[in-house]
């Protein structure tokens, strides 16, 4: 394998030292797992079959997503333990790309005009990713399921209950690196490191891919732990059709493909039993439909048992005798922190990184606390990559926080498309660590036939003392929402210029809550439009404003968990030199919850009140698919609200989901007249499926009276 290779064999804790791992006289049966994506779930059904029938799985050699399933399994869990893990995984969004919203603080989500692609730079030239794919999500899955168990092996493999080696390729020489000692976690990492959507990772000098390019099904690694049975399970997808690679991507699939498969057969070796289950044209992306794929699995060992058994019987080995799955050594949860170090930053303090990562010294480690502090670092936004390592000490455990900075300029751009607003475009820059105590500068540009919006802002989440921070946001924006007749029919566009600056004063509750209150000033002027009587006019604005919001939705369109619930007040004083005094309230909520694996439930309610003089520009707006069925989207306005809707989802094929939607309620002109009685109501069904672009959805309204509407939906709105 050439002169660079042979020269890892005196690399101490990477594979090279690993291809020749320590012989057992007791390794009965060793396994090897292919990799394919989201096709390697169906391991689980292979892993459960083989227990049932009491076969004694001493050995696991895998890549990828099989290192994923097979390391889990190597550390002690049971099948149904790791069917449980993967079941209340969200895996879509774990590959998607996109930070788990939960993990932000409410004042840094960006639910309006979200990113759909991004380039990052410093202040010479730009950056672009090592990786299409953001991978806090993945790192903090593994560092969650694995940290523990390599701890207490001391980061020796072959310490686990059941021997463990995980398959990736050296970037620069593409040879195969196998891993056998170091961090459990940071192996796997490696492995399932798929070229361009992954960042490599750097493991004792080398940097590190997919074992995919060089070795996916590595039956010769698990040969190594000398078996007596060897069981290859073999996952990956089947060659592409003549058909298929008709198109240019499919050609590039093709010849990648041969290129993979040429390099893996420098590796090849017989399996005593080769397992391949059917698992049809299921795509490695796309991450659903697992229980299909671990009983097609399931069933394909249960036929291999007959030839498994009498391979056993015929070496002499008894069974079934499964070996001990207890992981023993030093336990994590709960050791003494004897030390918290932070490598890998050099523009960002050592002093806001570890006031952001406030895991103390003294206490026990725990888990869930480690990873609450991993997710508070990664939600700044000042790291391109995060990883934490523990490190056994005579008096405890030393906790090594790694870190890679982000470059402090990033610029987005976000793409959709709605029935209201028609395409909607945007642009965001934004500058991190601007005064270098964890500030943000940001510049929004967006426009669709609905608005205009030119913004800037600057927040911090400190400001003189810690738990309080600020927000100054000036905003020149051009509101331009319909107006329509009684029976729906739209008159044109309403067009009111906003200038104004917000200055507020904010206290981050956790990730899930914010409290702020602030001060408004600017002006508002109405330009007249044919057919509606809003005549020429400019309002000058002083207002104080409060709001408070309680947020864990994972998604604020289009969630499965979590609930949200946000009140604002706004009161319009002369004294301020308001043109306008009112006072107005406004308050809505979202709860959604995930049934087994394919049924999602959501409630909605929203209703606003004022008093005095609340303007038109100003009015609470109801309609839109999400609320009002069959209404568009702010068709009705008024200076009082009501309205709540109710929504499932169910999936039905592949990652499409059937939604029906019921919803009611209606504005009213003055306090008293708000009730319950002769509300408008909507019916509405369709189909959403999520994509790399963001969520598609097509969906029919019915309002009362018959109307129907037929809305489409592009991109995270």
């Amino acid at each position: 394998m050439g002169s660079r290779f042979l020269a890892l064999l005196f690399v101490p804790g990477i594979a090279a030292a690993a291809e020749a791992p320590q012989s057992h006289s007791h390794t009965r049966v060793a396994l090897a797992l292919s990799g394919g994506g989201a096709r390697g779930i169906a391991h689980i059904g292979a892993l459960r079959a083989l227990e049932e029938a009491g076969i004694p799985i001493d050995a696991i050699a895998a890549n990828s997503m099989g290192a994923i399933v097979g390391a889990i399994y190597a550390t002690g869990r049971d099948a149904a333990q790791l069917e449980q893990i993967v079941g209340s995984m969200e895996w879509a969004s774990l590959f998607s790309g996109r930070p788990d919203r939960r993990t932000l603080p409410v004042a840094r989500r960006h639910d309006r005009y979200a990113a759909l692609a991004g380039v990052s730079a410093d202040w010479r030239r730009a950056r672009l990713p090592a990786g299409v794919l953001a991978d806090h999500r993945v790192n903090r899955f593994l560092i969650q399921h694995l940290a523990a168990a390599s701890y207490a092996a001391a980061g020796d493999f072959d310490r686990l209950p059941i021997r463990f080696r995980a398959v990736a390729t050296d970037l620069a020489t593409g040879e195969r690196v196998v891993l056998a000692r170091g961090d459990l976690a940071r192996a796997v990492r490696a492995s399932v490191s798929i070229p361009l959507a992954f960042a490599p990772v750097d493991w004792q000098g080398l940097r590190l891919v997919d074992g995919l390019v060089s070795n996916n099904l590595p039956i010769d690694v698990a040969r190594q732990f000398e078996p007596q049975v060897l069981v290859a399970v073999d996952i990956s997808s089947p060659r592409l059709l003549p058909s298929e690679y008709e198109s240019a991507l499919g050609v590039a699939t093709q010849v990648n493909d041969l290129l993979t498969r040429r390099r893996n057969s420098d590796f090849e070796r017989a399996a005593d039993v080769l397992v391949r289950p059917d698992l049809g044209k299921h795509a490695a992306t796309d991450y659903s439909g697992f229980a299909e794929l671990q009983a097609r699995a399931y069933a394909a060992t249960k036929a291999a048992l007959p030839q498994i058994l009498e391979r056993l019987a015929g070496a002499g080995a008894s069974c079934p005798s499964p070996r001990p799955r207890t992981l023993q050594g030093a336990r994590l949860e709960g050791t003494r922190i004897v030390e918290v170090a932070v490598e890998g930053n050099d523009r960002v303090s050592d002093r806001l990184v570890r006031r952001t990562f406030n895991v103390p010294v003294g206490p026990g480690y725990v888990m869930e606390r480690g990873l609450r502090a991993f997710d508070k670092i990664e939600a700044t936004g000042l790291f391109a990559s995060t990883w934490m390592e523990f490190e056994p000490q005579a008096e405890g455990v030393r906790l090594v926080l790694r870190v890679k900075e982000a470059s402090p300029n990033r610029a987005e751009l976000g793409l959709g498309y709605t029935e209201w607003e028609r395409a909607r475009g945007s642009i965001r820059l934004r500058n991190q660590n601007t005064f270098g105590s964890g500030e943000q500068l940001e510049l929004l540009a967006a426009g669709s036939d609905a608005q205009t919006l030119l913004q800037a802002s600057l927040r911090s989440a400190r400001l003189l003392v810690a738990g309080l921070g600020f927000e100054v946001r000036g905003q020149l924006a051009r509101d331009k929402p319909r107006f329509f007749e009684e029976d729906g029919a739209e008159i044109n566009r309403a067009e009111f210029e906003r200038d104004v600056v917000d200055a507020a004063l904010r206290s981050s509750l956790e990730r899930w809550g914010l409290v702020e209150a602030g001060l408004r000033l600017g002006r508002v002027r109405t330009r007249a439009q044919a057919g509606i009587d809003l005549p020429d006019r400019s309002d000058q604005v002083g207002a104080l404003f409060a709001g408070v919001s309680y947020d864990t939705l994972d998604d604020l369109a289009w969630p499965e968990h979590g609930q949200r619930l946000a009140i604002r007040a706004e009161w319009s004083i002369a004294s301020l030199d308001a043109d306008r005094e009112f006072r107005a309230a406004f308050a809505e909520g979202r709860l959604a919850r995930l049934f087994g694996r394919r049924l999602t439930l959501q409630l909605d309610v929203q209703g606003g009140v004022s008093r005095d003089d609340l303007p038109v520009y100003d009015w609470y707006r109801l309609g839109g698919s999400a609320l009002l069925p069959g209404y568009r989207h702010e068709e009705l306005k008024g200076a009082q609200s009501l309205a709540a809707a109710f929504s499932a989802r169910y999936e039905v094929l592949g990652q499409f989901r059937l939604l029906a939607r019921a919803g009611a309620g209606n504005v009213f002109v003055h306090t008293r007249e708000i009730t319950l009685r002769d509300p408008r109501w909507g019916l509405g069904v369709g189909l959403y499926r999520p994509s790399p672009i963001g969520p598609v959805a097509v969906e029919l309204g019915v309002r009362n009276g018959g109307a129907t509407l037929i809305s489409l939906s592009v991109g995270w709105n």
